[in-house]
């Protein structure tokens, strides 16, 4: 990947003690495979800012994107305490929370309430596309529930592509386990089961309201 590149190419050039991190989304072996391409006199240490926007680049910049909001280090064995420390006094002063994380908890986390969440909303957008409802221009009659709820489809699709694909694993058993969930709410609509459809959107609902409000 890039950032493989971009590691193997600066090695050389490291001075004693430089400590080289990174923003990305996945880190599982990646994080091994990091620290393993740098020099014994210098550390690596993995980080993802819990801050993204559908927005990207540097047009979308904002002095306080990080304020308030969660950063999760992803430390190892292998990694030297002295540039932790660091790199989470970096985040702190940019204002993030900094949590710290297995490498392997950090992506099967994240593909369940950031990857999965893209990529449920690329494929409504996807599903609006059909011939048997694209015909009818159905988006023109929609209001705030499509616009917010997929929201993040804007978001860059090449990044995204990628995500999915580092992080398949993690990826793979999130869409199974939402699949299973959505065929047992079809299952209650097809039979006309409305205490059951009550029973989970209530749950939902105590559960995002507990959680995000």
């Amino acid at each position: 990947g890039t950032f493989e590149r971009i590691c193997q190419a600066i090695a050389p050039h490291l001075k004693e003690g430089a400590i080289v991190t990174d923003v990305g989304s996945v880190k599982g072996a990646w994080v091994a495979r990091m620290e393993s391409l740098m020099p014994r006199h210098a550390f690596f240490v993995g980080g993802h800012p819990i801050a993204g926007r559908e927005k990207s680049g540097v047009e979308a910049a904002t002095a306080d994107l990080f304020q308030g909001n969660r950063c999760i280090l992803t430390p190892t064995a292998q990694s030297n305490p002295k540039a932790l420390k660091k790199v989470a006094a970096l985040w702190e002063k940019a204002g993030a929370r900094v949590s710290e994380m297995d490498p392997f908890d950090h992506d099967q986390i994240l593909a369940a309430v950031s990857h999965l969440p893209h990529l449920v909303a690329y494929v409504l957008m996807e599903t609006l596309t059909h011939p048997k409802i694209a015909k009818k221009n159905p988006v023109q009659f929609s209001a705030g529930g499509l616009r917010d709820f997929t929201r993040i489809a804007a978001s860059s699709p090449e990044m995204w592509r990628d995500i999915f694909l580092l992080n398949r694993e993690a990826m793979v058993e999130m869409v199974d386990l939402y699949q299973e969930t959505l065929e047992k709410v079809k299952k209650k609509i097809i039979d006309g089961d409305g205490p059951g459809l009550m029973e989970i959107f209530s749950r939902a609902k105590s559960v995002r309201q507990k959680a995000l409000s």
